[in-house]
């Protein structure tokens, strides 16, 4: 059986605006609601009997250091989502290695652990940015999911391979994005926007096309996206469809999906990738 991977952006809901993340000084102004939001999918995983992968940004391990033991004590996988989620490719290398020490240290202090992933914040690790797999590989991390192979007005990295693949200058794996082929192109379909945006039948025919490839999907949520009473009056008109849009049937499309494949961790994907590499060379 193919084990796909669930994972989870954790963060608040006025970071992963375009408009507001920018503005880190302002942040303690706006109405935290990252709490709430992530009890309520913790509740929609227990019930399902789902672990997953949250990837944290720091700030907010920082903030809600009592949320992310509870996620932690849920049996959940610990990543690192950046410090401030700032995107990788507008950041000099320094920078981006202060955000993930930062982040790590931020886990650490929580968990007395070291993750094993990261993913950028807004997939913003592409083809200008080979820097960013070393920083993380030497700090001893063991994958990344950052890459989307696809692109759009924000994000993307077309010319990546879709499926897992290991990166051989760093060690680290990669596990891009999920992706179908629609019409002789890649649709995205992993998560997010795209999950909200799309009908529950073409998400189950692109993991379906995936599985049937023998390759794991990697699906992503953000607790925010099941907060359907968050409300900001300020923004542009792309936002309000791609923060906004889609929310109220979110729920029943992640019931939907609980019930019709089997999802995991991410290290569940590494454990898979290292058995094959080990049963490829006989070992």
């Amino acid at each position: 059986m193919i084990i796909n991977a669930f994972t989870v952006d954790l963060e608040d809901w006025f970071q992963g605006l375009t408009s507001t993340n920018p503005l880190v000084d302002q942040w303690p102004q706006f109405e935290s609601r990252v709490v709430a939001a992530t009890n309520d999918l913790l509740g929609i995983l227990d019930l399902f009997k789902v672990k997953a992968t949250f990837f944290v940004l720091g700030y907010v391990a920082d903030q809600y250091p009592g949320l992310i033991e509870e996620v932690a004590a849920a049996g959940h996988e610990i990543g690192i989502h950046g410090y401030t989620h700032r995107f990788v490719y507008k950041l000099a290398r320094g920078e981006f290695e202060r955000e993930i020490d930062m982040s790590l240290e931020a886990i650490h202090r929580i968990t007395a652990t070291t993750p094993l992933g990261h993913r950028a914040p807004y997939f913003s690790i592409n083809a200008t940015t080979p820097w960013a797999f070393e920083v993380l590989a030497a700090r001893g991390l063991l994958y990344d999911s950052s890459v989307f192979p696809t692109k759009n007005m924000l994000y993307g990295f077309p010319n990546a391979p879709r499926f897992p693949y290991l990166l051989e200058d760093s060690g680290l794996m990669e596990f891009p994005a999920t992706t179908m082929q629609l019409l002789g192109r890649k649709w995205p379909i992993a998560g997010g926007f795209y999950n909200r945006l799309q009908p529950y039948g073409l998400i189950k025919r692109g993991i379906q096309q995936v599985n049937t490839q023998g390759q794991p999907a990697v699906l992503y949520i953000h607790p925010w996206e099941l907060d359907t009473g968050q409300r900001y009056g300020r923004v542009t008109p792309r936002e309000r469809l791609t923060h906004y849009y889609g929310r109220g049937g979110l729920r029943i499309k992640l019931e939907k999906l609980f019930t019709d494949f089997s999802f995991g961790p991410m290290k569940a994907l590494l454990k898979q990738e290292d058995n094959a590499a080990q049963g490829s060379f006989g070992i």
